[in-house]
């Protein structure tokens, strides 16, 4: 009698087993039917999309991501902290001049920075330059390692505030925060040169409405 109870309830687990086997086999080959009446195969598991790089390691941002303008000084002194540098006063043209620290204390004496032309680089973030706040940045061209600097000098019809273009690329330079966190200006830098005493990006002249902008005597050598 054992027996025989147990053979029933035997077939009877092996008939359920079956019938879950033949619904599962029925539900995969409704949903290939399913897939295949939308024109596309069977579902794939989802794979994480990789961000894009919005722009390429190098040689991506135009000139004119960077805010150069025309500037004169209107004040400088030593640094007191530092052989190196000069604090400077430029007037780029906003009301009140700006203060950047620059290295040129062994290219320049500080009567030759009276009223001296330049141009300087307007929307790199705040640096701070053995202990004082730089706002910017003046461009110079150098020859043999750094044994000659020169001012980067506008026509002299220039006025202060004006935004210095590489040819017809006049879109609006990025911020502060922009240029730190994408790194623009260590990108447009090594691209800028002295070429036959005119400063230029990737060849061609920057200039002003009033013409190009160039050294003094400085005929060929890196910008910076």
């Amino acid at each position: 009698m054992m027996s025989q109870t147990s053979g029933v309830l035997k077939d009877r687990g092996m008939h359920a087993a079956c019938l879950v086997v033949s619904a599962l086999t029925m539900r995969r080959v409704i949903g290939l039917r399913g897939a295949a009446s939308l024109g596309r195969g069977p579902t794939r598991p989802r794979v994480a999309r990789q961000p894009v790089a919005m722009m390429s390691e190098a040689g991506t941002y135009p000139f004119s991501a960077m805010d150069i303008r025309v500037g004169t000084f209107v004040d400088a002194w030593h640094h007191p902290d530092s052989e190196k540098l000069f604090v400077e006063m430029i007037d780029v043209g906003e009301g009140e001049p700006r203060q950047i620290v620059s290295g040129l204390r062994a290219y320049y004496s500080l009567e030759e920075l009276e009223n001296q032309r330049c141009l300087v680089v307007a929307n790199l973030p705040k640096a701070k330059l053995a202990g004082v706040d730089s706002f910017g940045m003046v461009l110079c061209g150098s020859e043999g390692e750094k044994s000659k600097v020169e001012f980067i000098v506008p026509p002299d019809d220039a006025e202060n505030g004006e935004r210095v273009l590489c040819g017809d690329d006049d879109e609006p330079a990025m911020t502060p925060n922009q240029v730190k966190k994408k790194k623009i200006w260590t990108d447009v830098q090594p691209r800028l040169a002295v070429v036959d005493g005119l400063a230029c990006f990737e060849g061609e002249p920057l200039a002003t409405s009033a013409g190009p902008c160039r050294t003094a005597s400085i005929q060929a050598g890196p910008i910076s």
